[in-house]
């Protein structure tokens, strides 16, 4: 992702426009009101999000049962059994790679992705045809919000399809509404990053405590 946005630079400045190598855009900046405000609202998305989901999946079950669809899990379901039969096996080498890849690398990839390229990159376009399609005298504050609620939806309905969990996409859709939001707020991807971390990480728990024999939990 970053070598694609270097390209399109290169790209831009070889026809003869000014733009630096500045990774800004993406989202590497530092958070509006300083890093700890940023890491704290994050840990507190985060947090939110978990208490959410716990909320919204047995209704999420409850409504696809009462439909009459399928509330097996064939993706993540299965993927967290792997890694708990995996902890089980070999802790020492499953419980810091565990850790590395789901709670630090993977949300590090989608925020980069879903928020820094796909929801920043859809808003910034949609400002920009609001703002020439209303003129100078148009509501321009109007055109913003406009393009900023658009590309949340379009990017969080994106983000939540490609989990591919029906039980599980309410869920995750409201996770990447207030990752959206909360990049949109900040300025930086360390706030989302962080909430996304944290989201993870309970996940992450729970698969860990179950490979150790802490306690059975169903995955």
């Amino acid at each position: 992702m970053i070598c694609l946005f270097w390209l399109g630079v290169t790209v831009v400045r070889a026809f003869g426009r000014k733009v630096s190598f500045s990774l800004a855009p993406l989202g590497f900046s530092r958070p509006r009101g300083g890093l700890l405000a940023g890491i704290g609202g994050g840990f507190a998305v985060g947090i939110g999000a978990i208490v959410v989901s716990l909320i919204v999946n047995p209704v999420s079950v409850f409504v696809l049962d009462r439909l009459g669809y399928s509330t097996e899990s064939t993706v993540q379901q299965p993927f967290m059994r792997g890694l708990v039969g995996w902890v089980e096996d070999n802790p020492a080498a499953a419980i810091p790679a565990i850790i590395l890849v789901v709670v630090l690398f993977g949300p590090a990839v989608e925020e980069l992705v879903f928020r820094g390229a796909v929801f920043n990159g859809l808003n910034r376009l949609g400002a920009l045809i609001s703002s020439r399609a209303v003129g100078r005298e148009g509501p321009a504050r109007t055109a913003s919000k406009t393009s900023f609620v658009l590309s949340t939806l379009a990017s969080s309905v994106f983000f939540a399809l490609l989990h591919l969990e029906p039980v599980l996409l309410p869920a995750i859709l409201l996770l990447a509404i207030a990752l959206c939001v909360l990049f949109q707020r900040t300025g930086s991807l360390l706030p989302p990053f962080v909430a996304h971390a944290t989201f993870n990480s309970f996940a992450t728990s729970l698969i860990i405590l179950n490979g150790l024999g802490v306690f059975e939990i169903p995955v």
